[in-house]
């Protein structure tokens, strides 16, 4: 989920502020020496130095009202402005600024422009100070990183003495060097693993679709580590929403022309894909494919979509997710338990491969239910970015449970009065989040006793994606309901969508005979968003 410092710092650069407050709050903007002063309110003026390019001032008074939950700034970005026009959370303010500048012309700030340069600047050098250690990790890949080096600058940090010296000469000055460096997500033995590591590694610059910078991706050559691959900077936050290779022209004609579109989980893979000269290639970096990359591969004019994914639970969600869609192109999966490029390095011929490729697979009742989860994973993540849930205390609701039995009006009526309480930026450590969607009309009418049973299951999860399991008899004894009426609630659940579960059979050897006990897996937190 794209945080509220990632989402200022995206409308501070992408958003022209001037032109925004025209167009939605009718303000104009006169020059005066170096300051752009507002012409109907001239206590407010533009910011126009480097610090303060694209963002509001206003002079610093101790008479500044400040909005219901205390927001009281002399000066912000387009974020802080919709918060306090509109008295609400940060969070909440990004659904405004969403709203408001979607009609606006591309736009990039002085300052994000030179960060783009100095980006490329940056990777280039770490094309320069490759060690030795990394470019035999390479060719150990059958990795031809000089014939994919002007397209993807393959790189490694190595040290970051070559970028020091590169920096120093020129005219910037200490602390811009490190301001340009902490935002390009590059600083020197940093443990925060926001930025690059102080490790052997190979990395790529990753751009979002439109070009625009979000990090490095990075594989350490040594195998000591346990996790093999890392991600820096905004791609933190949007690895599962971009897809590696998708601002390349030459990918995207590729595409087109062959109306086919390989997708391979990692980097490795992808080049192997590409120095093939299979082109129309893309990457989830990621484990799997999420549900937004899912939707984004939807969208190409393509007639099959390949995957390279080797587990099997990778290839059942996006079995799953293929299975849910209204899409009719041909899903085939390459049919080799080794990785792509392992494959090829071992001497298998791409092209059979890809023409191997299995299709007509049906997805397993695993595969369709990964599949929602991740979908309801997606919808919740958004909901929640825009401020459009709500916080309930567990122990508010456990007492409401207990206390409820009999009054299901009474169940409503609590969540639709939490649901007008403002505190989307409380800890979620001892709550439960809600879409308000769902304490909407006619969802919450649609609702009987049975609206107990999946709040106890919810707590149960504390709202997370794994299922908790219960024995009928537990479940019946937790909630103190006959079979009959159970089964009903349950069976109500599960067919109006806000409940999944599967069941286990175990058989347990006693000494005179054999026990067979029936666990259900519920997955309370398929609770509906949208």
């Amino acid at each position: 989920m794209r945080t509220t410092a990632y989402q200022a710092f995206i409308f501070q650069h992408t958003v022209d502020l001037e032109i925004y407050l025209k167009e939605n709050y009718q303000l104009d903007f006169e020059k005066a020496g170096k300051k752009r002063i507002c012409t109907q309110d001239p206590d407010l003026q533009l910011g126009t130095g480097v610090n303060y390019e694209n963002t509001w001032i206003r002079p610093n008074n101790t008479t500044a009202e400040s909005n219901s939950i205390g927001f009281k700034p002399t000066y912000g970005n387009i974020l802080t402005w919709e918060a306090l026009e509109n008295s609400c959370s940060l969070t909440e303010a990004v659904t405004y600024v969403k709203l408001k500048s979607q009609n606006l012309g591309l736009y990039k700030s002085k300052y994000l422009l030179r960060l783009e340069r100095f980006a490329r600047m940056v990777t280039d050098r770490m094309t320069i100070g490759r060690s030795s250690q990394v470019t035999d990790y390479l060719e150990s890949r059958s990795i031809d990183y000089p014939a994919l080096d002007k397209d993807f600058a393959i790189g490694s940090p190595g040290t970051f003495e070559t970028l020091i010296s590169f920096f120093s000469s020129t005219s910037l000055s200490k602390e811009q060097i490190r301001s340009i460096l902490l935002d390009l997500f590059i600083v020197r033995r940093s443990g925060d693993p926001k930025y690059l590591p102080f490790k052997l590694s190979v990395v790529v610059p990753v751009y979002s679709k439109t070009k625009d910078f979000l990090g490095f991706h990075g594989r350490y050559v040594s195998e000591k580590y346990k996790r093999k691959y890392y991600n820096t900077g905004w791609l933190r936050q949007d690895v599962t929403s971009t897809l590696f290779g998708e601002e390349k022209s030459s990918i995207h004609e590729a595409i087109r022309h062959k109306k086919q579109l390989i997708l391979t989980k990692g980097i490795f893979d992808f080049f192997a894909c590409y120095q093939s000269g299979f082109h129309q290639v893309l990457a989830t970096l990621n484990r799997g494919i999420s549900s937004e990359q899912f939707e984004i591969t939807k969208k190409y004019p393509v007639d099959s979509i390949v995957v390279g994914f080797t587990a099997a639970k990778e290839r059942e969600s996006i079995l799953g997710l293929m299975q849910q869609s209204l899409n009719k192109v041909d899903l085939s999966i390459i049919d080799d338990t080794r990785d792509i490029d392992t494959a090829v390095s071992e001497g298998v011929k791409l092209s059979i491969l890809i023409s191997g490729a299995k299709n007509d697979l049906q997805a397993s009742e695993d595969g369709n239910r990964a599949a929602k989860l991740k979908k309801k994973k997606k919808e919740k993540d958004a909901l929640t970015e825009m401020g459009q849930t709500y916080l309930v205390s567990i122990a508010d609701l456990v007492n409401l449970i207990k206390t409820s039995k009999k009054s299901p009006r009474k169940m409503k009526n609590i969540l639709l009065e939490q649901a007008k309480t403002r505190n989307p930026n409380k800890s979620d450590g001892g709550y439960v989040r809600f879409p308000k969607t769902f304490v909407t009309e006619p969802i919450l009418d649609g609702f009987g006793a049975e609206l107990r049973t999946l709040l106890h299951l919810l707590i149960k999860t504390k709202d997370g994606q794994r299922p908790i399991n219960y024995t009928q008899s537990a479940l019946r004894g937790d909630l103190e309901l006959s079979q009959a009426v159970l089964i009903a609630h349950l069976k109500k659940l599960k067919r109006s969508g806000y409940l999944m579960w599967k069941s286990d059979i175990r058989i347990e050897v006693l000494k005179a005979k054999r026990k067979r006990t029936v666990v259900f897996y519920y997955y309370p937190s398929t609770i509906k968003f949208g």
